[in-house]
């Protein structure tokens, strides 16, 4: 069937209409705040919050000054492994659960909690490990007892390149270097944390 007004078939033009409301729906979908409660502050303790690649960029550099970053928290699942070897640094390698606690770019459950046992992943979108030097997590949805973890929207303050990594073996420097260490949580789960 054709429009006699341009001899552009009226099933084409539909499909265009519906293409283009499409990527109106889209755009608009991604512009959705990242969190159920609204989009992450803007700033953190005086300083611009930036994202987690953002952070990563940050970690290149080598500077251990303190940064904002907003992201998705997920704590290790409880882990049994075998002490790590001296010299250690308590903070930044004496616990075998820090390689599995991160902070992500993205919302993805990292978990499973089935009656066979707990289970972990790795993020496949941007992460870092997280270790915190003086906040709790109190502050952190659970583990599940079935299924699969939920991470927790989170906005913290800290710092890559902790002179304490010095003290960590030669061959882990470089991984206790890349740590973020918390200093402060200062939003969490849509609450803002005096």
């Amino acid at each position: 069937m054709s429009d006699d007004r341009g001899g552009v078939p009226v099933s084409v033009a539909w499909i265009l209409v519906a293409a283009f409301g499409a990527a109106i729906l889209l755009t608009n979908w991604m512009r959705m705040p990242s969190t159920p409660e609204g989009a992450f502050p803007e700033t953190a303790n005086g300083l611009p919050v930036a994202t987690i690649s953002n952070a990563i960029e940050v970690q290149g550099l080598s500077a251990a000054s303190d940064v904002a970053v907003s992201g998705w928290f997920q704590q290790s699942p409880p882990l049994r492994r075998d002490s790590p070897r001296p010299p250690v640094v308590e903070l930044l390698n004496g616990d075998c659960t820090i390689d599995a606690t991160w902070l992500m770019s993205a919302p993805e459950g990292l978990v499973d909690v089935t009656a066979n046992g707990i289970s972990a992943t790795s993020p496949s979108f941007p992460a870092v490990n997280v270790v915190f030097d003086g906040p709790d997590t109190s502050w952190a949805r659970p583990l599940p007892q079935t299924g699969r973890s939920v991470p927790t929207p989170v906005v913290v303050v800290g710092h890559f390149d902790d002179e304490r990594a010095a003290g960590c073996r030669p061959e882990d420097v470089q991984r206790c270097l890349d740590r973020f260490v918390v200093t402060d949580v200062t939003w969490a789960d849509g609450v803002d944390r005096p």
